[in-house]
């Protein structure tokens, strides 16, 4: 049993490496390698090539993200960030997430959205643009949409299903759509118990 699971993890970590160098070499190459010490667990779709993307070190990739950018656009992401199941970043723009932030699955986070026109709808091909910001330490839940210009602090938890737009300050627990601060939270080491 023993060697049965040493031969698992091992296979793992082999599978691991491989969709790793085969990702550098199709998508990620065309800008900036991947980390060395980058997870990737399972297929990673994109746009269209180069997709201008920096990513920090250690961060987990899981199964069907999707990064999308503008010739002009950059997603830069920092060290230790995992990233679920199916979520989507598409940067015209920029859409910069800080380190040891989590993404749960089926998260959108997006620096534009289209604009609508009576009689022509969205189909004209305008957008507004403004960069997204996501600060450190974030917790961003299940389905949450995060839209163009939207700055969340640092230590921020964002609920399940939000759609979050504006300005975030650190420690807040933001809920909602439209997403409102729900709650404000006491930063790591301010713990006063006997």
């Amino acid at each position: 049993m023993i060697l049965f699971v040493a031969a698992s993890r091992l296979l793992d970590i082999l599978f691991q490496k491989l969709r790793w160098l085969f990702y550098t070499l199709t998508i990620f190459l065309w800008h900036k390698p991947v980390p060395f010490s980058t997870r990737i667990y399972g297929r990673i779709r994109r746009q269209h090539l180069p997709v201008r993307l920096r990513l920090g070190k250690n961060c987990h990739l899981s199964d069907g993200v999707f990064f999308g950018t503008s010739r002009t656009g950059d997603i830069e992401i920092g060290d230790n960030v995992s990233i679920n199941l199916n979520s989507v970043i598409v940067a015209f723009e920029r859409v910069s997430i800080g380190e040891n932030t989590a993404i749960a699955e089926m998260v959108s986070i997006r620096d534009q959205a289209h604009v609508f026109e009576p009689g022509i709808g969205v189909r004209g091909g305008k957008f507004d643009i403004a960069p997204v910001t996501i600060g450190r330490n974030v917790w961003i839940g299940r389905g949450v949409y995060i839209g163009a210009g939207a700055t969340i602090g640092d230590d921020c938890i964002i609920a399940a299903n939000s759609t979050v737009h504006g300005e975030f300050p650190s420690n807040v627990l933001i809920s909602g759509t439209p997403a409102r601060i729900k709650q404000f939270l006491e930063p790591a080491g301010n713990d006063e118990r006997d």
